[in-house]
């Protein structure tokens, strides 16, 4: 056994240790904080779903891209987070190596999808504020939902690689209490997954918002008009602004989620093994999982048309 391998081992060891010696204040503290998540998740993108679905007036090729975002987290927190919850409750992997591969690879998939499409509607948001001629030919209804099943099926092929070239695949992680891929130990992998599928993406929607930032600042309008055309160009623009702020936002909170992810994955690329505290690791995993919840709170605080269709959701009105 190389001394990499014993230094992995031992602070596996140590991480095992202690998740199984919590206290019983701190099992119900961090299960009952995952479960949270998971629950203002599921219920926060499910009425999302419902709004975009019952409201014609929101079925744009924009929704229809957030829509499939917006399912990609409600299966994140349905199929992967409980797992977790049962595993910070019992203080060790109680499942089957099989379900273990499965919460390694399914929530990578989904963090890959979620991030591409992301750069989807970044350039939706591009095209529809700086092109908007070209934006309707390329952005349909049906076309946006073809670029979310492309995208969904993009993402399996280098999350599902390690369970095909590593003899391992997907280990049990006690520090981030879900099953994960040793970073530390694959770099050229980590590498190629850090710069493709999160770096990548956040420069291409950090660039594509600044030009429609720059391009609304040159963008004048009188104040007032007799051209009625003029004032319809005028509200259409003001609106396609407000929505591409909301997704701004969207962009900023899922930054904010990511970055200290990215963060703790290079410290422990460069230590080769992951010797944080468990408490790090704990927080690495609760980030992943606030990614998922963050969305439909974004959408509500900033976006009149979905608070109105939440409230009238909620209230069982009429669309």
């Amino acid at each position: 056994m190389s001394n990499l391998e014993e230094l992995l081992k031992f602070h596996n060891a140590r991480l095992a240790r202690e998740l199984e010696s919590r206290t019983t204040p701190v099992i119900v503290a961090e299960s009952g904080l995952i479960a949270f998540v998971a629950l203002c998740a599921s219920l926060g993108n499910t009425l999302v779903c419902v709004a975009i679905a019952r409201n014609p007036r929101l079925h744009t090729p924009t929704n229809m891209l957030i829509f499939a975002l917006a399912m990609t987290d409600i299966t994140m927190s349905i199929a992967t987070m409980p797992l977790t919850v049962g595993v910070l409750i019992s203080g060790r992997w109680i499942y089957s190596n099989e379900v273990c591969q499965f919460q390694g690879s399914f929530p990578l998939t989904l963090a890959v999808v979620s991030l591409q499409l992301m750069v989807v509607i970044s350039v939706n948001r591009y095209l529809r504020v700086v092109k908007p001629n070209l934006c309707r030919r390329v952005f349909t209804t049906k076309k946006s939902i073809g670029f979310a099943v492309m995208v969904f099926c993009l993402a399996c092929f280098p999350t599902l690689s390690p369970m095909f070239y590593s003899r391992e695949g997907y280990m049990f992680h006690p520090g981030k209490a879900y099953c994960a891929f040793a970073m530390e130990q694959n770099f050229i992998f980590a590498l190629c997954m850090g710069l493709a599928f999160i770096i990548s993406p956040f420069i291409i929607m950090s660039c594509l918002y600044c030009r429609i930032c720059f391009s609304v600042r040159r963008t004048v309008f009188p104040k007032e008009s007799n051209s009625n055309a003029e004032n319809q160009q005028r509200t259409a623009h003001v609106q396609e602004v407000k929505v591409t702020k909301t997704l701004a936002a969207v962009l900023v909170g899922f930054s904010c989620c990511w970055l200290p992810i990215m963060a703790i994955d290079q410290i422990d690329m460069n230590n080769g093994a992951p010797m944080l505290p468990r408490q790090v690791y704990y927080f690495y995993g609760l980030s992943i999982y606030m990614s998922s919840a963050i969305n439909p709170v974004l959408y509500g605080l900033m976006n009149r048309s979905f608070r109105a269709e939440y409230k009238r959701t909620i209230t069982c009105k009429k669309a």
